[in-house]
């Protein structure tokens, strides 16, 4: 019978991935060369070159035991080959009288049935070193004590342990499906909550395929920081990558001759390969998905585990019309479990933009807007109860009204609301902070929605406003000082030419792409561009910029050459020389002017390094300018376009330029969260330009003494523009001299109507549903808990000797420094291309501490991938899984003995969204025994053992007469019988955990949703599912032999 495997029904094992279970072939290609291999139990798929040394026949003996699909156990009398279906293998079994042997297709074997290899290794002479079987056996118990750790999946990110983000991380991660809008306000790290969270669901196996969409200028920002911080490679998608997918597919599979003249083509289109599922993880521009209908088609057909959206509030969505990117997200979102949305401005467009991103999460839900208006007024009352709850400083007592209130909100579980009562009366330990929860589950959007704010966080800088009032140049050329600005009248040139302005010529893969605009980006005619603009044309073209801001912004045309902000500008740069300055403007055609007139600036005749960051540049080069400028001798000046603030983190610099305002109050916020972020070590110096009597200094003055923005930070912007922004457009442009007295006043009147709008929304904002948001937001206690644990991985040496040891077997050079820093050296190694080690050589850390200061070193814990890679390359092989030894008898007058060292791995094997790995991960369990069998385990630790023992020649004991394959099959036996009563006590054990902890989830659940209608049916049903598919792997999880030593104990020679 051919051991050869190249038939349909044919069972296998991946040598490489044991974990996948019994294996079962489903095609053959012989054109191709190629052999699909089914996985019946995890549901996994993999394809495989005909005659690969990866899949392993498998082929039970006489003797053997198996059980079928059915559950039956049957030992095995014969195997002979299927003469109905040649190359298969049927096994008789024999059954009670009077019933024949029954007979066994291999394909209807059990598909968790574990395959042992080692005896026939040992029996074949092949063995390893005692010490990399010791290495082994190591590995294997450091693989289950990583992924059974309850914080997997948390360690891997390179950044600081802020308590609210660790808090989201483990509040959305453990939920089955999670769907969730992350919104904390600018600079509180939604993306990394995000990349957080992705990070778990792929390290625990909820998760394999993941599509993040963003804007197009945040693309490349994304691919790094996944990379950087979470070692997370994303495929960036375009049309060339979908075009280079299509094309390898096709060369892959030839298309089939083309068909006759008459043939039907209907549904050829359909079998196109579909690019998206070339990769696993994908990043994409959410731009390039709306202007083309095929690929939006196409990711809409790949399947996804979970989609990431960036910046949603440019989701637009009213009830009689969706803007294109709004449907693409929609029907991304009927089609995939997971869905987190980030947003800094949930509320930007307001209630009907904030119900459309709800509407995304749950549409079962929120599907009708004007119920979802009536349920948001109740959250007031709601939020009233539990800010007197809270207390801050101390607690107030509940009143009579309180009592009523509380009654109406809990009509679906009145027995719990008194329950609640009588504690909080009798003045129980924990009665308050019991029904502060109970009342936070009321809350509906409380579990979809996450926004924490800058007033419960601390280590946030101040904000310092410097406005700067210049004059009107008074003559041709003159292009005088603001006020509180010393700056000579000067002719300046910034540079002496462009060769040398540290654009192309200091940094040519880095620096500003700085091409002189042609003339039609003038705001005149070339003829005219030497004479400066009079006052009322400066007053006029500010106007004109200011108001076209939503319409024609981009198509205005700019010339700064005399413009006072340029000679400021670079006043400033050399005043604070070499401080990081970013400055903000409105469009790439101004942002490039700024550039142009800045060239031609002198100061002392010293360059001034300067960036430029806008739409028209490549994405790669948009990254190049952005490192450059974070660099400490690089950029000096970055210049953006309003793209600038939009997702792009800059808290290394510490001054700001807004050269323009926008109209905007939720905008210009986000322009200022560039820099006000957690990690912002100093006082932000936000620099605003302005020309004397312009509608930009009307604007300013409105956001500083009416809105405050520019030193607190803004909420509720959208209420704020729809309230005035209509007041704003009649009394920003300068008056005619004839309305003066009554334009003054009426600004005067807005101020003041402004500021009163302000407390009044404040006060409504903290009494109403942000403070319920802020409250169901974070949980310091829990975030505390979940730290000190991952602190306490952290600081364990357990990784770094184990993963050094492990590297050390495979030849890496290593080399340590006196701060603990290590250099990896893979050109040694015997794997060529050593998995996760650049071929250059990688520094690496295994403190969190040096990592985030020093970010070209990398940071290992045990979530980062060489970790993994390096196990599996040992575990994956045959190595280590057989050695024969030689061990000291304790006496002379002992006689010799024969013992066997067996290494069992106990496996469940359920598909790996239902994260099993927490109760109990592959296990390895360690028999000694010798050949009376006795066990002798606890006598022998591994540790001492492995010090014991020295190497033995194998094959001249195998020449001995007494051993055999009968009985290292009886030693073998006994060691099993061994093993699998300490199994007992694990899977009993496991199963108790895993039984306590999803039935208290599950009815979590079940009582959450008498309180709250967005607790959906089907996350009950998954909830049920999942615990009844974890309980029964464990039942059926099964002993896998691993490794086995044979040790031969004799007196000492």
């Amino acid at each position: 019978m051919s051991e050869t495997i190249g038939q349909i029904g044919q069972r296998c094992m991946s040598e490489r991935e044991p974990e996948l279970g019994l294996g079962l072939v489903t095609s053959v290609d012989r054109a191709q060369g190629r052999i699909g291999v089914g996985y019946p139990a995890t549901g996994e798929s993999r394809l495989y070159a005909l005659g690969t040394t990866v899949l392993k026949r498998v082929r039970f003996n006489p003797g053997d035991t198996l059980t079928t699909r059915d559950g039956a156990t049957l030992n095995v009398e014969s195997v002979e080959e299927d003469p109905q279906a040649p190359g298969l293998l049927v096994y008789l079994a024999a059954s009670r009288p009077p019933h024949p042997p029954r007979r066994v297709r291999e394909d209807e074997l059990s598909d968790i049935t574990s395959i042992s290899s080692p005896p026939e290794r040992l029996l074949a002479g092949q063995v390893e070193p005692g010490e990399v079987f010791d290495l082994r056996l190591r590995t294997l118990q450091a693989q289950a004590r990583f992924r059974q750790s309850d914080v997997r999946g948390y360690l891997g990110g390179r950044l600081e342990l802020i308590p609210h983000q660790i808090y989201i991380l483990n509040e959305v991660s453990s939920r089955q499906i999670p769907r969730v809008l992350l919104s904390d306000e600018v600079g509180l790290g939604k993306t990394i909550e995000a990349c957080l969270i992705l990070q778990r669901l792929l390290a625990i196996g909820k998760a394999s395929r993941v599509l993040i969409l963003v804007p197009e200028s945040l693309t490349h920002q994304w691919f790094v920081e996944l990379l950087r911080r979470f070692n997370l490679w994303f495929s960036i998608y375009d049309e060339e990558r979908c075009l280079a997918c299509e094309q390898s597919a096709a060369s892959d599979n030839p298309p089939p001759s083309p068909p006759a003249a008459d043939a039907n083509t209907d549904g050829q289109q359909d079998r196109q390969p579909n690019p998206f599922l070339a990769a696993q993880l994908v990043l994409c521009s959410i731009g390039f998905l709306t202007t083309d209908a095929r690929r939006r088609d196409q990711t809409i057909a790949a399947g996804w585990d979970i989609v990431v959206v960036d910046e949603a509030h440019h989701l637009e969505w009213t009830p009689e019309l969706a803007s294109p990117a709004y449907t693409l997200v929609e029907q991304l979102s009927r089609n995939v479990p997971g869905l987190l949305l980030l947003t800094a401005t949930p509320r930007q467009l307001g209630q009907a933009g904030h119900f459309a991103r709800l509407r995304l999460l749950d549409p079962h839900r929120y599907s009708d807007y004007e119920q979802y208006l009536r349920d948001t007024e109740g959250f007031t009352a709601i939020a009233a109860i539990a800010e007197k709850i809270v207390g801050e400083p101390t607690p107030k007592p509940l009143t009579a009204k309180d009592h009523a209130t509380l009654k109406k909100i809990f009509t679906r579980d009145p027995a719990g609301l008194a329950a609640h009562l009588e504690a909080l009366a009798a003045g129980r330990p924990g009665a308050r902070e019991a029904l502060l929860r109970t009342l936070l589950d009321q809350h509906g959007t409380g579990r979809v929605v996450f926004r924490n704010t800058r007033a419960a966080m601390t280590g946030f800088p101040k904000r310092h406003y410097c406005p700067i009032v210049l004059p009107l140049p008074s003559g041709a050329g003159v292009s005088p000082a603001g006020r509180g600005v010393a700056c000579d009248a000067r002719a300046r040139h910034l540079m002496p030419s462009p060769a040398n302005a540290g654009f192309a010529s200091e940094a040519p893969t880095r620096g500003a792409d700085i091409s002189p605009a042609d003339d039609s980006d003038a705001d005149e005619t070339p003829a005219s561009l030497s004479i400066p603009l009079s006052p009322a044309a400066l007053l006029a073209r500010d106007a004109r910029e200011l108001l076209a801001e939503e319409t024609t912004t981009d198509a205005l045309r700019y010339n700064l050459k005399h413009d006072p902000r340029i000679a400021w500008l670079a006043d400033l740069l050399q005043k604070h020389r070499p401080a990081k300055v970013l400055l903000i403007c409105k469009t790439r055609r101004k942002a490039i002017a700024i550039a142009d007139a800045l060239q031609e600036q002198t100061i002392t005749n010293t360059a001034i390094k300067t960036g430029l960051f806008h739409e028209d540049l490549p994405l790669v080069q948009r990254d190049r300018n952005a490192a450059w400028f974070a660099e400490p001798d690089g950029a000096q000046l970055l210049i953006c376009s309003e793209i600038g603030s939009e997702g792009r983190n800059f808290q290394f610099a510490h001054h700001l330029v807004l050269f323009d305002l926008p109209l905007n109050p939720g905008l210009l916020e986000q322009r200022i969260g560039r820099l006000d972020r957690i990690g912002q070590t100093q006082t932000i110096r936000i620099h605003v330009p302005l020309l004397a009597g312009s509608a930009t200094e009307r604007l300013a003055d409105w956001y500083h003494r009416g809105l405050d923005a520019f030193e607190s930070p803004l909420h509720g912007g959208a209420e704020y523009e729809r309230q005035f922004r209509n007041r704003l457009l009649e009394l920003l442009p300068p008056p005619p001299p004839s309305r003066t007295t009554t334009h003054t006043a009426a600004f005067a009147t807005l101020i003041t109507d402004t500021i009163a709008f302000r407390k009044a929304l404040t006060l409504k904002m903290r009494k109403g549903r942000d403070r319920l948001l802020e409250l169901n937001s974070f949980n310091p206690a829990v975030a505390e808990r979940v730290i000190e644990r991952i602190r306490e991985v952290d600081a364990d040496p357990f990784l770094r000797r184990h993963l050094l040891a492990l590297l050390d077997h495979f030849d890496v050079r290593i080399k340590e420094d006196e701060n603990g820093d290590v250099f990896f050296d893979p050109s040694h190694a015997y794997v060529e291309a050593f998995p996760s080690i650049p071929r250059d050589g990688m520094l690496a850390t295994f403190d969190r501490r040096r990592a985030i200061a020093r970010e070209d070193i990398r940071f290992l814990s045990a979530d980062h991938p060489l970790v993994q890679d390096a196990a599996d390359l040992l575990i994956d092989s045959a190595t280590g899984t057989t050695a024969f030894c030689l061990l000291d008898a304790p006496s002379p007058k002992l006689p010799p003995n024969l013992l066997l060292e067996a290494v069992f791995v106990l496996e469940a094997v359920a598909d790996t969204r239902w994260h099993l790995d927490q109760f109990l991960a592959p296990t390895p369990i360690r028999v000694l025994i010798d050949i009376r069998g006795n066990d002798l385990t606890d006598q022998h630790p591994a540790a001492d053992l492995a010090d014991q023992v020295r190497d033995g020649v194998l094959p001249r004991f195998l020449e001995r007469p007494g051993f055999n394959a009968a009985l290292l099959k009886k030693l073998h036996a006994t060691a099993a019988a061994c093993a699998g009563t300490r199994t007992t006590a694990l899977k009993t054990e496991a199963r108790d955990r895993a039984a306590a902890t999803l039935t208290a989830s599950l009815q979590r659940l079940v009582d959450l949703q008498k309180l709250n209608d967005h607790v959906r049916p089907e996350e009950i049903a998954l909830a049920t599912t999942h615990r009844d598919t974890v309980l029964a792997a464990i039942d059926q999880a099964r002993l896998r032999l691993d490794s086995l030593r044979l040790i031969v104990q004799a007196p000492a020679q």
